[in-house]
């Protein structure tokens, strides 16, 4: 090899190294929700607080404590403390997927207001995701007196049937689409912020089945098995929202969501 390929490939090798060694912009995010699922592995092998129950859990059965057993808190307590869990829940699940467009916002931003910007992206972002969560504690008693295992299963071929529909490929495109970020001042703050609202709008219409499947399931049974359909569904996000062409996981996750619909189902029925 001639000198100066020697030196070409010395220089690929040092940029290559340079780019595993620099700081990504969205590591802080990344770090949340790194932190979000351990605090959330911790409060189910705790026990606590939704490791019986959780975020569908059913407010209305009275002030009367269990036998031996303290005297459960009432149902505003209850529905904060809901609304924190899936709060939590929100961050472990739908962070890690917006992570792309962290970065688009972090480097499209200028440094010196950088974090700024996406901390306004992510903050717009996730109170969709709150909203949504409110939304679905407050018709939680809908189904909270039906059992659990047809509600779960009702529950997930609805999610199933949802990922073939046109809807759904629409606004997993939407969910691609960028937005105008200005460079400077409250128009700077405005442009996040609406780019958050409009992808966190489009990841809703996306994904709205797949979050009601794990409010169903945290609130059917929550504990361990609380943990297995979070890791799931963060898949099946997270794989979507990544794959340059999501109809084939799409559709996989499908077939996953109406095979585990069946298995609920026989399960329920064999008991």
């Amino acid at each position: 090899m001639t000198q100066a390929g020697t030196e070409r490939a010395g220089s690929a090798r040092t940029m290559r190294v340079r780019r595993l060694l620099r700081v990504r912009v969205s590591l802080g995010f990344e770090l949340v929700a790194v932190a979000s699922w351990i605090v959330l592995i911790a409060l189910v092998m705790a026990g606590g607080p939704h490791g019986h129950g959780g975020a569908a859990h059913t407010h209305g059965t009275g002030g009367a404590a269990g036998p031996g057993g303290p005297a459960p808190a009432g149902p505003a307590a209850s529905g904060s403390l809901d609304l924190a869990m899936w709060t939590l829940m929100s961050v472990a699940m739908m962070l890690p997927a917006a992570v792309p467009v962290l970065e688009h916002v972090g480097t499209n931003s200028l440094r010196r207001r950088r974090q700024r910007a996406m901390a306004t992206f992510a903050a717009v972002f996730l109170a969709v995701w709150i909203g949504y969560g409110a939304l679905l504690l407050w018709i939680a008693p809908l189904w909270a007196r039906l059992p659990g295992e047809a509600v779960l299963a009702s529950t997930l071929a609805l999610a199933a049937g949802w990922q073939l529909t046109v809807h759904k490929r629409r606004a997993l495109r939407d969910c691609h689409r960028s937005s105008p970020l200005p460079p400077s001042g409250w128009p700077a703050v405005a442009g996040a912020g609406r780019f958050g609202l409009r992808h966190g709008g489009a990841c809703l219409r996306s994904c709205w089945a797949l979050m009601l499947v794990m409010a169903v399931a945290n609130g059917s049974g929550g504990g361990s098995g609380m943990l297995g359909w979070m890791v799931l569904l963060t898949g099946i996000v997270t794989t979507e929202k990544l794959a340059r062409k999501p109809r084939r996981p799409t559709h996989l996750a499908a077939a996953v969501l109406a095979a585990a619909a069946v298995a609920v189902a026989l399960a329920h029925g064999l008991a």
